[in-house]
């Protein structure tokens, strides 16, 4: 069974009297870490962003989310497999809830998200599992360290959804 954990952090208020209609502390903000291999777990995180989403977008909420993939996570960010640490999997490219593997549905979920949702890979999984750049998603971004940008987002606000 897959169970969803959420983890907040506590942060600081800023200090808005200057500007009580600060936009910015109305997007809603969400970070994902997909630290491993378990298909069944990154179909369910799947499923969950593309509920979220939907409803944030019906009801026009703002919203920036990301994904930060490292470790077993960063075979769901590749689109090639060639010369890499990693095999292809066929759930890759096949199955799941919509037939189109999780490569299909991480493409779909990007085109509906746009720019509200960020797709971060971790360097060091890449150079450690010898993959390159190109060897990613195009629209992903190369992050240092996985675990220090999802550190990051959390303390610029993001909620983390870690996905058991």
């Amino acid at each position: 069974m897959v169970a969803l954990m959420m983890m907040t952090v506590s942060v600081s208020a800023k200090d808005n009297s200057d500007n009580d209609n600060d936009s910015e502390s109305d997007v809603i903000k969400v970070v994902y870490p997909l630290d491993f291999a378990d298909v069944k777990r990154v179909h369910f995180m799947l499923n969950t962003l593309n509920n979220v989403i939907k409803v944030y977008q019906k009801n026009f909420t703002e919203f920036d989310f990301s994904i930060v993939f490292y470790g077993p996570g960063l075979q769901y960010a590749m689109k090639d497999f060639n010369g890499t640490a990693y095999k292809e999997m066929p759930y890759i490219k096949h199955g799941g809830p919509t037939g189109k593997g999780t490569l299909g549905r991480m493409r779909a979920l990007k085109q509906l998200a746009g720019d509200s949702l960020h797709f971060y890979v971790c360097g060091n999984t890449m150079k450690m599992k010898k993959v390159k750049k190109e060897q990613m998603f195009s629209f992903s971004e190369v992050t240092p360290t996985g675990i220090i940008k999802v550190i990051d987002l959390v303390r610029d606000g993001a909620v983390m959804i870690k996905i058991q």
